[in-house]
């Protein structure tokens, strides 16, 4: 990163006022972790048993899912198995068994209490940006991506060619590969078709999830139809995927949400809308619709239930070119795929396949009555997609009895 964009950066997360301040002891703080890295690098080997874990939010998704399973089946007997978070006052209150620690300050300095760690760890694993860069890691360290999802869409086109900062990288199954070898700028030989830990949980009957999830139905018929839109405007304006007013798909008027709110009211159908974590919030009047609510990830924090294990609960799902509904596949449920801004999309930021339609099977929905009718299907029981969710899931998705130990394996981080 350059020191004109560090510096923007740290202005946009302490201010104007502070930047210079912050800037400097970022540079101070800098040239004090060098030194110290050269001596770690010196004279502390690397430690094939200590792993250090990352996410996105904190302790979530395919990092905690990772951790929790090598906790649960006994690896911290043979290995240290850490969990970098942003907040350790906040991790206080979740698993007593993890060793949470923190490895960045707020503007991007390694703090020198966890140097040695970081530097030492055998395995290094993040969903997001991992922890060191490749041209800093040392040998025998090994830097996995976990990643948080493969979908259609492609990167931002302001994201440019960055070279891959890791050794290795999964994705849910052989359909990922080449795409996601474009997508990193990395050999395919680096990518391992194994499908994501977060699996595991999705084929879970988890009960702490089931009465969430009961906590929203009307009745014990109710069918519940969770809607994930990926982002189209990011919380920071970083990306803006898209010149729409609403950036929501489908309904444009709060008419229409009145109207969608009475349909499901009348087929019995609840409808969550999963705000996406980088999204800017929607001006949708949720607090006035009865069978329509708005979520976040606050819900599943508070109740500490990861959210794949709510999300293989629903009943459908309705997506766009978000990775979720090719996650999805695994429980094997109806899905619908928003598409009225394909074309919009396909311009702005573009997809990882030529059609990604063709990689859809489900509902395509273009206007605001095919929505209904795909509710009003999910409330019948209609399912015509059934065989070509299947005919996909071959294609897309690693099958494995157990993700977790099959990834742990071909790491080879064994008991």
């Amino acid at each position: 990163m350059s020191v004109k964009r560090k510096y923007k950066e740290i202005a946009r997360i302490c201010g104007k006022n502070m930047a210079p301040l912050y800037f400097g002891y970022y540079i101070l703080h800098k040239c004090i972790e060098a030194v110290l890295v050269l001596y770690i690098k010196k004279y502390c080997a690397v430690d094939e048993k200590l792993i250090i874990l990352r996410s996105f939010p904190d302790y979530a998704d395919n990092a905690r899912a990772l951790a929790d399973y090598m906790l649960e089946n006994n690896y911290d007997q043979g290995y240290k198995i850490c969990f970098d978070v942003s907040d350790l006052q906040k991790v206080k209150r979740w698993n007593k068994n993890v060793h949470f620690i923190s490895c960045e300050s707020k503007i991007g300095n390694y703090h020198l209490s966890s140097l040695k760690k970081i530097y030492t760890a055998g395995f290094l694993m993040s969903t997001h940006r991992p922890i060191l860069i490749r041209k800093r890691a040392r040998k025998g360290q090994k830097i996995i991506n976990l990643w948080h999802g493969c979908g259609y869409k492609d990167k931002s086109i302001s994201q440019g060619k960055v070279p891959a900062n890791f050794d290795l990288a999964l994705v849910p199954g052989k359909l990922f590969v080449t795409p996601k070898s474009h997508f990193w700028s990395i050999s395919k030989e680096n990518i391992l078709p194994l499908g994501y830990p977060r699996y595991d949980w999705l084929k879970e009957k988890d009960s702490m999830a089931q009465q969430l999830l009961d906590s929203y139905k009307k009745n014990q018929q109710s069918k519940v139809v969770l809607w994930m839109p990926t982002y189209r405007s990011d919380k920071n304006g970083v990306y803006n995927d898209t010149n729409t007013i609403t950036q929501f798909p489908l309904i444009d008027k709060v008419e229409h949400w009145c109207e969608l709110d009475k349909v499901c009211a009348e087929h019995n159908v609840v409808l969550l809308v999963k705000l996406h974590p980088f999204q800017k919030e929607y001006d949708i009047p949720f607090s006035q619709f009865n069978y329509i609510k708005e979520i976040d990830n606050s819900v599943f924090d508070s109740a500490d239930i990861p959210m794949y294990k709510f999300i293989g609960l629903t009943d459908a799902l309705i997506s766009d070119y978000s990775s979720v509904a090719v996650d999805y596949l695994i429980v094997n449920r109806p899905m619908a795929f928003t598409l009225d801004d394909f074309e919009e999309y396909r311009s702005h930021r573009g997809f990882v396949f030529d059609d990604p339609r063709v990689y859809m099977p489900g509902h395509h929905l273009y206007s605001f009555q095919d929505l209904k009718e795909f509710l009003t299907d999910v409330a019948f029981g209609r399912d015509e997609y059934q065989s070509k969710r299947e005919l996909m899931y071959g294609e897309a998705i690693c099958y494995s009895s157990n993700y977790c130990k099959s990834i742990l394996d071909k790491l080879g981080i064994k008991l």
